[in-house]
């Protein structure tokens, strides 16, 4: 009896695939043989790679969304608290699941992609955006309810935290500690001090 093929199963191993060894690296036939499925069922569900990679970078950043506003709009915390929940959540993370390794697919497709696939860019560039919005509305109602500091600009602060955040993977995954993340951690939450 054949096996049914479900295209979620495909996406998961991909995202596993390409999150270890990134975009380039990862074949079709290293996705369907991981999941032992044939390389027909890959093109019942997928034109090309491409395709299925930013369905991969989109379910990815989906699930990335969920867990921002699940952090920086939690209203049984302050503003400044969730800022600081988020860094302590993903600061245990990386140290103790991921053991400092990987980043963020946002980031590393970033890296690789962006500067030779327009399509890959633009989605990327999209849901940055709606990170950086989880973030403001958090930092504004931290303002509002005075636990953060009034005398900066939402906007610029939101950006700041999400661009220094993935910099600091970035360095965290040569010093190999987590160092880059708690320094800036410190710094930003310097920053909000009301």
């Amino acid at each position: 009896m054949k096996r049914k093929i479900y295209r979620e199963d495909i996406l998961k191993a991909g995202l596993e695939l390409m999150f270890l060894n990134g975009y380039n690296a990862t074949g079709i036939k290293e996705i369907t043989s991981k999941i032992d499925i044939p390389k027909g069922s890959f093109y019942n569900h997928f034109t090309n790679k491409e395709e299925f990679a930013l369905e991969v970078v989109q379910m990815y950043c989906d699930n990335g969304l969920k867990m921002y506003e699940n952090v920086f709009l939690d209203t049984t915390r302050t503003g400044y608290d969730r800022v600081e929940n988020f860094f302590n959540r993903l600061i245990k993370n990386y140290s103790e699941v991921l053991e400092y390794k990987l980043g963020c697919v946002m980031g590393n497709f970033s890296i690789e992609m962006s500067d030779i696939n327009e399509n890959f860019r633009v989605l990327l560039d999209q849901e940055f955006d709606k990170l950086q919005s989880v973030i403001e509305t958090c930092i504004k109602e931290g303002m509002k309810a005075g636990d953060i500091s009034s005398d900066k600009d939402s906007n610029a602060l939101a950006s700041f935290l999400l661009n220094s955040w993935h910099g600091a993977m970035l360095r965290m995954k040569t010093t190999a500690d987590s160092k880059p993340l708690e320094d800036c951690k410190l710094m930003f939450l310097s920053l909000l001090k009301a």
